[in-house]
């Protein structure tokens, strides 16, 4: 295992936040004497981060071209948010099943306060209580490993969904599909909860057309 404080482990962090912040964008090539001197390091820790990246399935190595930022094909994008919407709703149907009296509570709080930020389109703050709903969810799961495929998943797919809360309307009708989600898990229904959450991810084939359409 790599250690947290090695050179190769510091620079992948680094660069998966360029990657999944949009810094570093999908097919662009990463120059590694660039990245050696953005770091101050030779460039052997940078291709040692690299390979580390590829097994994440965030770069790709392109024989006598070098290193580029992933880029799926549109049908594995839709294979991916399909993935993704079926973990989140596993994840949903736990929670709704485990959750304590005070963390429904908690989710119902998270939600309440977000109503205001979709109305006035307060998107980045919107953002910050989108994620703070999904993460408390996925806690009250219970489950740690399909916690953590939501977060590999979620990691493959940052590059692309980051101007979702963009299209037109996006925030009141993720607060609305954050409103079924919601009454199902304090409610206990994990199979409401379950479909409610696939929905939201999915979108009825809209989501797919978003992201295939935003990332052309």
């Amino acid at each position: 295992m790599t250690s947290p404080h090695s050179t190769p482990e510091r620079i992948r962090l680094k660069l998966q936040s360029e990657i999944e912040s949009g810094t570093l964008r999908a097919g662009e090539v990463i120059d590694e004497k660039a990245m050696a001197a953005k770091y101050g390091v030779s460039r052997t820790p940078i291709r040692e981060a690299l390979l580390m990246l590829a097994a994440q399935k965030l770069v790709v190595t392109v024989p006598r071209a070098g290193s580029m930022v992933y880029k799926p094909s549109a049908i594995e994008l839709i294979a991916l948010l399909e993935y993704l919407g079926e973990l989140e709703g596993v994840a949903a149907r736990l929670a709704a099943l485990r959750m304590t009296a005070e963390q429904r509570s908690h989710l119902m709080q998270i939600h309440q306060s977000s109503e205001s930020l979709a109305q006035l389109g307060e998107r980045h703050r919107y953002e910050e209580a989108n994620r703070a709903l999904h993460e408390h969810i996925y806690h009250c799961s219970g489950n740690l490993v399909i916690n953590e495929e939501i977060v590999h998943a979620q990691r493959r797919l940052s590059n692309f969904r980051r101007h979702v809360f963009n299209q037109p309307g996006r925030l009141r009708a993720s607060f609305a599909e954050h409103t079924a989600l919601v009454n199902a898990l304090v409610a206990g229904d994990g199979d409401m909860a379950a479909s409610a959450m696939r929905e939201h991810i999915i979108g009825k084939g809209k989501a797919f057309a978003d992201l295939v359409l935003v990332n052309a």
